[in-house]
């Protein structure tokens, strides 16, 4: 019973184990996949941000270039507003940027000045160490996304808290030399949100995913621990229990005899602690039955014995078959006397069993060997064999009868 017990304790840690674990793979799981969706969601807004801002800056070199490029003496291209076309400039942003929600432009000159912006409070400003406008200033396209805290769309309104895009894109002039450059500001704040709608579903799907998924899966485990458990327990009972009469077999009786003589050892000869009794039950003249009744009549015979030993010993005792009609129990806390009295209840109820076969009553007695182990029996087959002697000695003297050894 303890192996098994352990067994299955050991079933049952391994069943939370596995139960934790899967909580944390989920956990991690969903971790994982939710950082790697955003990092897709958000590089899908940049990539889309990044392609209308190329596209408008293309559009606005097509169509405003003779505002934005002027030819010098050498007949060299350079990037350059004249005063009376920021007005005009302004018209064409609103115009061309709005659909784009792009809230924002500036153009740089090759040196990193601006030259022009929707936000006219900039205008003049220089940024040389900016790295992502040398990128694009070096034929580059570099961008960004990040909140910013204000900003002045093109309609002069201030924006606070918004979600955006910051690309720089080269300003070529005919011949392909770079002039200048565009930082484009678009508002993905839309996006933004749907990207995060996107997330939330996402990660849902595979929460109920991973809940299915696991969920079976412990069902699964639960039904082959069950089985294991069950495949434990029958292995337990052919490795312990005897088969004829469900009683622990001769190694199972015997260990608990080990137990008990291993539990003694130590203890002073003056001072025995909790004495532990044995009796050795041996059916008299049980060859006789089978011989006149056959083997399952003995068979019976023997399931009857270990039946009413069984009720007659106490809860705390233990009985086993020791091998063919002998049986071996075992007494905690009992010493010789406690064990004698035992010994002859057991002998009177064995002599009064009503057993019949074919309407006939076959008469059943046994001989008892009893002895005491001590704290001097450092060896459980001393005390077996002094249960044994007795045994013997009473069949000597008699049969159906008790004999101290």
């Amino acid at each position: 019973m303890f192996e098994h017990s352990t067994g299955q304790k050991a079933s049952n840690k391994l069943l939370k184990l596995l139960l934790k674990t899967a909580l944390i793979s989920s956990v991690l799981i969903i971790v994982v996949v939710g950082y790697a969706v955003s990092l897709l969601y958000s590089q899908h807004v940049i990539e889309d941000a990044e392609y209308d801002a190329i596209s408008v800056g293309e559009a606005i070199v097509s169509f405003e270039k003779h505002q934005l490029i002027s030819v010098d003496d050498q007949n060299i291209e350079h990037l350059r507003i004249p005063p009376d076309g920021f007005k005009k400039l302004d018209v064409t942003m609103q115009k061309a940027l709005a659909p784009f929600d792009i809230i924002k432009i500036k153009v740089f000159t090759e040196d990193a000045t601006i030259i022009y912006s929707t936000d006219h409070s900039i205008i003049g400003k220089s940024d040389p160490d900016n790295p992502s406008l040398q990128i694009a200033l070096a034929g580059g396209v570099s961008s960004n996304r990040k909140t910013t805290e204000e900003v002045t769309d093109l309609l002069g309104e201030k924006k606070f808290d918004v979600d955006v895009v910051e690309t720089y894109i080269p300003i070529v002039n005919s011949l392909g030399n770079i002039v200048g450059s565009f930082e484009v500001y678009q508002d993905v704040s839309s996006s933004n949100y749907k990207s995060q709608e996107g997330i939330v579903k996402s990660l849902t799907t595979l929460t109920i995913v991973l809940v299915i998924v696991f969920s079976l899966s412990l069902i699964i485990i639960r039904v082959a621990v069950k089985e294991l458990n069950l495949a434990q327990h029958e292995l337990h009972k052919m490795a312990t229990e005897d088969a004829l009469t469900g009683l622990k077999n001769r190694g199972a009786i015997v260990e608990s005899v080990k137990r008990e003589v291993s539990r003694n050892q130590g203890l002073s000869t003056i001072d025995e602690g909790n004495p532990v009794s044995l009796i050795m039950v041996d059916v008299d003249h049980f060859k006789s039955i089978n011989d006149s009744y056959g083997h399952p009549v003995g068979d019976s015979a023997l399931q009857e014995l270990a039946r009413i030993m069984e009720v007659t010993i106490r809860d705390n005792d233990t009985i086993g078959r020791y091998g063919g009609e002998e049986f071996l129990l075992v007494f905690p806390d009992t010493d010789q006397e406690e064990a004698k009295l035992l010994a002859e209840r057991v002998r009177h109820d064995i002599e009064n069993i009503d057993f019949f076969y074919a309407g006939k009553k076959i008469t059943l007695t046994a001989s008892l060997g009893v002895t005491t182990i001590g704290a001097c029996d450092t060896d459980y087959e001393q005390a077996l064999k002094r249960a044994d002697e007795a045994l013997y000695r009473a069949k000597y003297e008699g049969r159906n009868r008790v004999s101290i050894g």
